[in-house]
């Protein structure tokens, strides 16, 4: 008889596609750490403030700057407590957002600003 018919190769085997399914889970995009959308913003002057649908996620801001538009690509670790959590990203631009347009490096688009 194979050790893969035994008894202790079944458990062998069981306890590899357990570990196997739980690491696959720990790297859920979901959770994990990836770029994320902006989902509000504002700027004054030279600063934007950027928010993010994460929570204590350690947010990291890489930015582009031509004379047309600034992409600010953000990326964050995704925790899920609700809806009441959010990180906010302060960038310092190299000159005024002016007439230049915002774009989320993720998406591409340019991200709702906050109203007000």
């Amino acid at each position: 008889m194979s050790s893969s018919t035994t008894p202790v190769g079944t458990a062998l085997r069981v306890a590899s596609a357990t570990v196997l399914l739980l690491l696959l889970a720990s790297c859920s995009p979901a959770q994990g750490r990836a770029p994320r959308p902006i989902v509000a913003w504002s700027v004054a002057g030279d600063v934007l403030q950027l928010v993010v649908d994460t929570c204590h996620g350690d947010p990291r801001a890489t930015v582009e700057e031509t004379d047309d538009e600034v992409t600010v690509t953000i990326v964050s670790t995704r925790h899920d407590p609700g809806d009441a959590c959010q990180d906010t990203v302060e960038v310092t631009l190299e000159a005024p957002l002016g007439s230049r347009t915002l774009v989320d490096g993720t998406s591409g688009h340019e991200p709702e600003p906050v109203e007000g």
